[in-house]
């Protein structure tokens, strides 16, 4: 998992209801008591006609009930399939050589282990769409984190789609939770990427990846400092200055509303903040609420409404936690979360669930990537306010699968773990010597960490095998393994160097992201994403020069010899495992938006932040100095995840997409219907 900094863009902009809704609310319930007013007189005429048809619909009704009852499957085994994105054989298997991981060492002897092939490119919203589809990328639309619209050239996130003021399917390509339920059997899927906004199924529903932030991003933090700030923007979140006094008036940030004339705004929610430095804490009020903080501390979950206009609100959840209070003042507030127990938006089927959780479990992060990585990458919280967070979200989901097992009678129950994907990505640089940020005198009890949530994880698993017997299937598997993030590579600043790329300005240093200051007239080819080029091409770019034919596939060849010479004089190594063309790893009625070449990085490098947006840098190579430090971001022969089974014979070299087809074996599609779906994936037993 990956990318909490990077903002949709618009993000959801809420419209303001004013005079003129209210007149035309005003209109409609005139409009609705003179219907009523005629059908009381049209009733009192036709009182036995109307009655008897009533009676017939019931009628119809109870036999539908009863014919319903009667198709219900009788499918009583269970299956559970359990997600731990980013589990790396180069840690796991080591580890349950050493006896550290007792519960994937049983379940390795009872049934089988192997390493399990990711998607090209082994990115999770494209991995985790793999999954849930058995189908490649040409298949389900997912190629990058980044979708970009050629058109304009413009981009946007994938893991979210928000069109008109509300969320949208990223993918609509039929998933394994469709043919479950159209056999009626009972379906549970806890947090699987991509599930934003939830889909009707024959079960229950919580989307996972892609549910926003109550500002419509994927993760937006706010903190309140004395510090004089750097000039330098803040990533993924707002960071304000704030001269201290003993009584400070800040804000709660909230949703955009438009206002006349076409702007927006974001709603505001004033807060208090009282000093009480004698005691080490202040005291805060909102909206009826007062509560005390002390330094070092975590709030519970606090609750807020935004009034986006006339009977209309939005409620949220969030976290406080106070940095300090001398001799300056650092208070961080997390990302505000749709509040589960009334969402703006359904993040739940059906739209009840998440409340159910609620009330089961208590108050939770709805946020699909829910751990705040820029806030610990910006250095706004230190390592250990990170490490709370992320064991309070393994809690809740933990949490979550227990309510499920112990109601689990039958039928299919997905749930998916984010915890040690993030780990790995936040503390890599505590394991790995040759990393720029690796400092053996402050890496100390950090070194074990991601040691450590192998173990957590290992714990997750022995409570799910304790609740199976042996005509039930388990299947574990991650998404893919990890690697060290050394080197940061621009691409776009690799294209300038050897021609296929030019500035507005010729002799600038630097272009800015989104592409803005690119020189479409004179650029043959361009970089966004996670390893994606795209060659500039006439009739589909907008200002593309490149004739599609042998034009472009002469240029995509040239590319490749030369991206593949690309070598890092510091450590004179390649940067670059392999370069796929689009038509060599894509196939599918989605091709038109797959890039036309896919890098695959050597262990090490990877795409740079900057390429990520387009953006065009001074250097090709620099040291990467984020505490982001671990990557799955490489040629996926080289990470592959890893698989568990307990099924004694399944097939040689798995890959992500025999998952789903497993799934319907199991639950009782024959080898032929599943081969009618025209999936990537095979049975794997």
């Amino acid at each position: 998992m990956i990318l909490g900094y990077i903002d949709p863009g618009s993000g959801i902009t809420f419209l303001s209801l004013g005079a003129g809704m209210i007149a035309f609310f005003a209109g409609g319930l005139a409009i609705f008591l003179l219907f009523i007013k005629k059908f009381s007189r049209f009733f009192k005429k036709n009182r036995r006609i109307i009655l008897i048809t009533i009676a017939v619909i019931l009628f119809v009704f109870v036999v539908t009930i009863v014919i319903m009852n009667n198709n219900k499957s009788t499918f009583n085994k269970k299956v559970i399939i359990i997600g731990f994105d980013g589990l790396s054989p180069e840690m796991l298997e080591p580890m349950m050589q050493e006896g550290q991981l007792p519960n994937f060492a049983r379940l390795k002897q009872q049934g089988s282990y192997r390493r399990l092939s990711t998607t090209n490119p082994p990115q999770s919203p494209v991995a985790w769409a793999g999954f849930a589809t058995g189908k490649k990328p040409g298949k389900t639309g997912i190629f990058d984190f980044i979708i970009r619209d050629p058109k304009i050239y413009a981009i946007r996130l994938s893991l979210s789609n928000i069109q008109q003021g509300g969320p949208k399917p990223v993918i609509r390509e039929r998933r394994f939770w469709h043919y479950t339920s159209d056999k009626k059997i009972p379906t549970t899927i806890i947090g699987c990427p991509l599930t934003f906004p939830p889909e009707k199924i024959y079960g229950k529903m919580l989307s996972g990846m892609g549910v926003t932030d109550i500002l419509g991003t994927e993760g937006t933090f706010t903190f309140y400092t004395t510090q004089e700030l750097a000039k330098d923007k803040d990533i993924g979140g707002k960071v304000f200055h704030v001269d201290k006094s003993s009584v400070m008036n800040l804000n709660l940030i909230g949703p955009r509303v438009s206002v006349p004339g076409g702007e927006t705004k974001n709603l505001n929610v004033p807060f208090r903040v009282i000093l009480q430095p004698k005691n080490n804490h202040i005291t805060i009020e909102y909206q009826g609420i007062k509560f005390d903080l002390s330094v070092g501390e975590w709030s519970d979950w606090k609750e807020v409404t935004f009034k986006l206009g006339f009977f209309r609100k939005s409620k949220g959840i969030f976290k406080f936690y106070l940095i300090e209070i001398n001799p300056g003042f650092k208070l961080y507030v997390s990302p505000i979360n749709f509040d589960p127990r009334d969402p703006f938006f359904d993040i739940s089927y059906p739209s009840s669930y998440s409340r159910e959780l609620a009330e089961n479990i208590g108050l939770y992060y709805t946020r699909g990537m829910p751990m705040d990585t820029w806030a610990l990458n910006e250095e706004r919280i230190s390592e250990e306010v990170f490490l709370e967070q992320v064991n309070d979200v393994l809690r809740q989901k933990t949490a979550m699968l227990n309510f499920e097992l112990n109601r689990f009678k039958k039928g299919v129950l997905f749930c998916y773990f984010e915890s040690v994907d993030i780990i790995q990505h936040m503390f890599w640089r505590y394991t790995d010597s040759e990393h720029p940020l690796y400092d053996q005198n402050t890496a100390g009890d950090y070194a074990k960490i991601i040691r450590q949530w192998y173990k957590k994880m290992d714990n997750v698993l022995g409570i799910i095998m304790q609740r199976l017997n042996d005509e039930d299937t388990l299947i574990v598997l991650s998404d893919h393994g990890f690697g060290t993030f050394r080197r940061s590579a621009h691409v776009n600043k690799w294209l300038r160097d050897n021609g296929y790329l030019k500035l507005r300005n010729p002799d600038a240093s630097f272009g800015a992201e989104l592409l803005n200051d690119i020189d479409w007239s004179k650029t043959y080819a361009y970089a966004m994403g996670f390893g994606a080029i795209y060659i500039n091409q006439k009739g589909r770019e907008l200002d593309g020069i490149v004739m599609p034919g042998a034009d472009t596939e002469f240029l995509k060849n040239e590319i490749i010899e030369k991206l593949k010479k690309w070598q890092d004089d510091k450590y004179n190594k390649f940067v670059i495992s392999n370069v796929y063309k689009a038509e060599d790893i894509f196939s599918g009625p989605y091709m038109e938006n797959a890039p036309d070449l896919y890098i695959g990085f050597n262990l090490g490098y990877r795409a740079s932040w900057q390429t990520v947006l387009g953006g065009v840098p001074a250097k090709p190579l620099e040291d990467n100095l984020k505490k982001w430090s671990g990557s799955h971001l490489f040629d996926p022969q080289l990470i592959p995840g890893v698989l568990f089974l307990n099924k004694k014979e399944i097939k040689q070299n798995p890959s992500i997409y025999d998952i789903t087809p497993t799934v319907l074996k199991a639950v009782g599609y024959s080898q032929e219907e599943i081969k009618e779906l025209n999936m990537d994936g095979a049975i794997l037993y």
